[in-house]
């Protein structure tokens, strides 16, 4: 099989790494790194980005079933060898990707990798979706459904317990204001109750062909192995039996705010919960996007940040219980967000002085060097510690080669941060966190 093989200078780390691109469109990165613990994970590019209305929550509901058994390995056999020799195995869908990996010793002679690859390959490109296990359809709102339950009753418990929890509950609010209608990150990635309880079997093997196909593949090993040798078991094991994935699809715009909103929900909780949300730089633009990583830390990671300063610290009585900020990284933009939880019966009180913090640091108050040297030196540390780790490294390129489309965002982080200044960082936080183009959502307690 052709391939176009490149070597990448992994951060922190002495050996190359290799990114191996075949003519199917399948990825291998190989990252070196002593030890006797591997990582395997394999991401595909498709999420809840894929989704519409009439098939929300298949991506999260396909990763279930993915450790449902192929045409060599029985239901449960996947998970009951890699625990029985010491691997930890997951799965977790988000709205542009979904992954699955495998970490966990190599054993003699690098057996368990052997097998771990081999199954965890096999359960990527030969699930069969079994219908025994996913159960009939039925309605989730039935209280007299006593019919047999299987992974599909599992989802929707899921689901049941997802929307007793306030954050959910405010994280959907806001994304219902930030996009229109129609727009796959409008979505909740897990999907509703009814959907999940009536979606046949069809659907979702349809869904895993179109999308689980070479195309959409970046296989991620971190280990100690020799290139050749673990190239050769890579495309031993992963062989995809002639799947092709569909081609690329306009995916859908990138969001710019429009206008402030401010939305009220209810619920029967003791306290308040907020997240406020701005639409931020994409994700290919790598110095605006650290940017707001050092704005992040400065405004509210950590006790020495000034939400938390100002908020949770310095009052004698602070209505806040709790205040951080963040920000997540999407194909079509990113989001930087500001949330907490708070007592207060005046919720627009409340949220007034968290606007007031904000617009200190755009105006009169703008980041100083001081802080701004901080959040570098804490942005080195974490991201430093990413390479510790097998899977830190891993699910660092993962994210990059998915939301990214390249490994360009991961390499060049601490270049780009290096080279940052508190003058361009100020002026980022001024051109994404002005609060004319906020979307903020309060639940609020119902008495």
């Amino acid at each position: 099989m052709k391939r176009e093989c490149k070597s990448i200078k992994i951060p922190y780390l002495r050996e190359p790494g290799q990114r191996i691109t075949y003519e199917n469109g399948y990825t291998l990165i190989f990252v070196p790194k002593h030890g006797d613990v591997f990582n395997i994970s394999t991401w595909v590019k498709t999420g809840s980005i894929h989704e519409d209305d009439r098939i929300n929550g298949i991506s999260h509901f396909l990763e279930h079933l993915m450790f449902k058994g192929t045409e060599r390995f029985k239901p449960g056999e996947f998970d009951r060898i890699m625990e029985s020799m010491g691997a930890v195995i997951n799965a977790a869908t988000w709205k542009d990707f979904t992954f699955y990996y495998v970490t966990g010793p190599q054993g003699e002679d690098g057996r368990n990798f052997d097998t771990a690859l081999d199954m965890h390959a096999d359960m990527m490109t030969c699930s069969t979706i079994p219908d025994e296990e996913i159960g009939p359809q039925y309605n989730p709102d039935d209280p007299d459904y006593a019919g047999e339950k299987r992974e599909r009753s599992v989802v929707i418990e899921e689901i049941g317990m997802r929307e007793d929890q306030p954050w959910t509950k405010v994280y959907n609010s806001l994304n219902r204001m930030m996009y229109p209608e129609g727009h796959p990150y409008r979505r909740d990635v897990i999907g509703t109750r009814q959907i999940i309880g009536h979606i046949p079997r069809e659907t979702i093997v349809d869904y895993y062909k179109k999308w689980y196909a070479p195309r959409n593949f970046t296989t991620i090993v971190v280990g100690d192995f020799k290139q050749d040798d673990l190239e050769a078991k890579v495309l031993e094991a992963f062989r995809f039996n002639g799947a092709k994935a569909a081609e690329p699809v306009n995916e859908g715009p990138a969001i710019t705010a429009n206008g402030q909103r401010y939305e009220e929900i209810t619920g029967q909780y003791a306290t308040s919960f907020f997240i406020t949300g701005f639409h931020g730089p994409s994700p290919r633009d790598f110095l605006e996007n650290i940017a707001m990583d050092i704005i992040s830390y400065a405004l509210g990671e950590g006790r020495s940040s000034r939400l938390v300063q100002e908020l949770t610290e310095k009052p004698a009585v602070p209505v806040f219980n709790f205040v951080g900020t963040g920000q997540s990284s999407f194909k079509l933009g990113n989001v930087f967000f500001i949330q907490g939880n708070f007592s207060l019966n005046d919720p627009k009180a409340a949220m007034k002085q968290v606007e007031a913090e904000v617009e200190k640091m755009l105006t009169s108050q703008p980041i100083t060097e001081e802080e701004f040297q901080r959040a570098v030196k804490k942005l080195k540390v974490a991201f430093a510690e990413t390479s510790e780790t097998s899977s830190g490294i891993a699910d660092a390129i993962g994210e990059s080669m998915t939301v990214v489309n390249d490994l360009d965002y991961y390499l060049k982080y601490p270049d780009v941060l290096a080279g940052l200044d508190v003058e361009t960082v100020n002026a980022v936080a001024r051109k994404y966190l002005s609060l004319d183009k906020s979307y903020t959502t309060v639940l609020v307690p119902e008495s």
